[in-house]
């Protein structure tokens, strides 16, 4: 969303809530970091040997993917989602929507725009990139021994 929103002048008011969005998947991925690292030494001291590793090393990089995906979206919000809120409609055009009403977009330069979107495109694709990783990595410790010890059809 918060491409969306750094996209469409029309949308851009709502990126204090990709912001939010944003906060709120930093905060599970550090949740999901710290309680998946107990789970790992828990099994591990059972199991006598670590258990996961690399899903444990990947997972505990996820939240500074998230910080990223925060800084982006609050840049971005500086760079085109605030332009011409000083009260006045210098800095802001007014467009008319769907239905006939008008409706105040902030405007952005064009290099803003574009530095806005290359921000928030580089920190989503890493971020899901990263994301992907970590889950392949959990499963794969999970399911490889299973898979391998089993027949084809």
């Amino acid at each position: 969303m918060t491409i969306a929103f750094t996209i469409r002048p029309k949308w851009r008011p709502g990126l204090p809530w990709a912001i939010l969005g944003n906060l709120v998947a930093m905060g599970s991925s550090y949740a999901a970091a710290e309680s998946g690292g107990k789970l790992q030494v828990r099994l591990s001291v059972q199991a006598g040997q670590e258990i996961a590793a690399k899903h444990g090393d990947l997972g505990s990089v996820l939240p500074n993917f998230g910080i990223g995906l925060v800084v982006a979206s609050v840049l971005a919000y500086l760079l085109v989602g605030r332009s011409g809120t000083g009260g006045s409609s210098r800095g802001r055009r007014t467009l008319d929507d769907r239905d006939g009403s008008a409706y105040d977009a902030p405007r952005a330069s064009a290099p803003a725009t574009l530095l806005a979107l290359v921000l928030v495109v580089g920190a989503g694709a890493a971020a899901t990139y990263w994301t992907y990783q970590v889950g392949d990595s959990g499963a794969k410790a999970v399911w490889q021994d299973t898979i391998a010890n089993t027949k084809a059809p």
